[in-house]
């Protein structure tokens, strides 16, 4: 019999476990591929967690050409009282703004603030933002509108297009998390380790970035830790 008749009354097993029961009982077998390791269709739809999706080949040429944001959820309420964070990412350099908040309904005002540190910190308009169509966002519509401000929406189940927010956010929480398991302190206190991890990750990076790009001008990285 074929590999893969083999693999089909074996379970779909994976192909280190094939190889071992013909081996191991001597069972003859006829192989498809020069490749040892044989792809089965049915098993790479069935058994993974999404299909692959193809990378973005966007890339901003200037700051905050886009920005990327996200509301954290769900947790406890923190010792802070904080039940959630929202983050914004600046697409150019990957830096990241976390605001904290008690209620959902704090976003828009968040932006605004942001918005603001933006213009008189740093001297540029935001031009575009990357968002989901949650209910927390679903006011930003006209206001985007009337400041000419270019509104990206992700489709929904479709949070690849959010990624770069999704990745920033798992990072935050899992080194967050990993904190707070290290000092064994109780969870509760996940607001002061996220932004504990975020100001320190930012410092250790602009060290690298002021090596990598020394004609940058400095002071806009570091007003992303100021004003988290």
């Amino acid at each position: 019999m074929s590999t893969s008749l083999w693999h089909s009354h074996l379970g779909h097993a994976s192909s280190p476990i094939i190889k071992s029961i013909l081996s191991r009982h001597k069972l003859s077998f006829s192989s498809e591929s020069n490749n040892s390791d044989v792809i089965y269709d049915a098993c790479q739809m069935a058994k993974s967690h999404q299909l692959p999706c193809p990378k973005s080949n966007s890339v901003s040429s200037k700051p905050f050409e886009l920005v990327f944001t996200n509301v954290w959820e769900p947790t406890p309420t923190s010792v802070g009282r904080h039940s959630y964070y929202v983050s914004f990412i600046n697409d150019f350099s990957k830096f990241t703004w976390i605001y904290l908040l008690q209620f959902k309904s704090e976003v828009f005002r968040c932006f605004h603030d942001f918005q603001n540190m933006v213009e008189c910190q740093f001297g540029h308009k935001i031009l575009a933002v990357q968002l989901d169509w949650r209910g927390e966002y679903q006011s930003f519509n006209t206001f985007f509108k009337c400041l000419g401000i270019a509104h990206h929406v992700s489709c929904p189940h479709a949070h690849q297009q959010n990624g770069s927010v999704e990745r920033k956010h798992r990072h935050i929480v899992e080194v967050g998390l990993s904190l707070l398991a290290h000092a064994s302190m109780p969870l509760k206190y996940w607001d002061e380790a996220f932004f504990y991890h975020n100001i320190h990750h930012q410092s250790s990076s602009l060290k690298n970035h002021s090596q990598q790009h020394p004609t940058r001008s400095i002071p806009w990285i570091l007003s992303g830790l100021f004003f988290l």
